[in-house]
């Protein structure tokens, strides 16, 4: 009976039934690598593991497909700023080109104009415009340091637009033809009559032009010389209308200048031989 109880014991204890079940997988390890005998039944739990499997993986393959999209969206956004950015700089580029170009063209014609003038030019840029009905002014980058003098001729490509006015050190400031302070000694190219020019704010306008006079709109408007401050012959302006005083003893014509003045960028300073520096 005492063997029988330690026979009970041993068949119970943790270490046997431990023994036991590895014995009993190295049988069926031996016996499915022989003859695969399990095979069937991992191929059916295959089967009704798959759908499991499929369901536990779902959240982590929509979201690896979510991020995938999200990351190539973020790339597209970031090529298509890159992209925009590029071609505003090549919009940019281009415009400064265009600009450069129209420029130099005008540099070249200002450089060959000075070469064919009898007179001693120089070319200078505009800073600043101050063009109201009561003031028409512009602002160059030259001043009493670059030689420049009080009531200094001030042409354009088209023609004379003014005079030093005001100077400084390194700028000064041209009063236009057109301003309504300003006046100026003309001829008509065309006849040779000479007349004053003034300014009224926006063009020019002849006011005591003789009724026996033979004046027409289109006829060219030059400097006369007259008073020695502009040199003879320069191009100012251009007749647009020509109508008889309220009181019928004289003609007033209108006279637009050769440019738009309010759209300048450079301009000629000139030293005439026989114009002498006013301080």
């Amino acid at each position: 009976m005492e063997a029988l109880s330690q026979q009970q014991k041993l068949t119970h204890s943790p270490l046997f039934k431990f023994i036991l079940l590895e014995f009993i997988c190295l049988i069926l390890m031996v016996a499915d690598k022989n003859s695969q005998i399990t095979q069937p039944l991992r191929n059916s739990l295959s089967w009704v593991a798959m759908p499991i499997i499929k369901v536990i993986d779902w959240p982590g393959q929509a979201y690896q497909t979510i991020e995938v999209a999200i990351a190539r969206q973020a790339n597209l956004i970031e090529d298509n700023n890159k992209l925009k950015q590029q071609l505003l700089e090549s919009q940019l580029k281009v415009q400064q080109n265009v600009s450069l170009l129209a420029e130099n063209i005008r540099l070249r014609e200002m450089l060959a104009t000075s070469q064919e003038l009898p007179l001693k030019t120089s070319v200078a840029f505009v800073t600043d415009i101050a063009q109201t009905g009561k003031r028409q002014h512009i602002v160059i980058n030259q001043g009493r340091r670059d030689g420049l003098y009080k009531g200094q001729p001030v042409l354009s490509l088209s023609g004379v637009i003014g005079q030093v006015d005001i100077l400084a050190d390194h700028y000064a400031h041209v009063i236009l033809i057109t301003d309504p302070n300003h006046v100026m000694p003309t001829e008509i190219l065309r006849t040779g009559l000479r007349t004053l020019a003034y300014g009224n704010g926006h063009n020019l306008i002849l006011k005591e032009v003789p009724t026996s006079a033979e004046i027409h709109s289109g006829d060219v408007l030059i400097t006369s010389g007259f008073g020695g401050r502009f040199p003879r012959g320069l191009t100012v302006a251009t007749l647009t209308d020509v109508s008889e005083s309220p009181q019928r003893d004289f003609q007033i014509a209108q006279a637009l200048p050769g440019g738009s003045l309010s759209q300048l960028t450079e301009v000629f300073l000139v030293w005439p031989e026989q114009v002498q520096a006013i301080p």
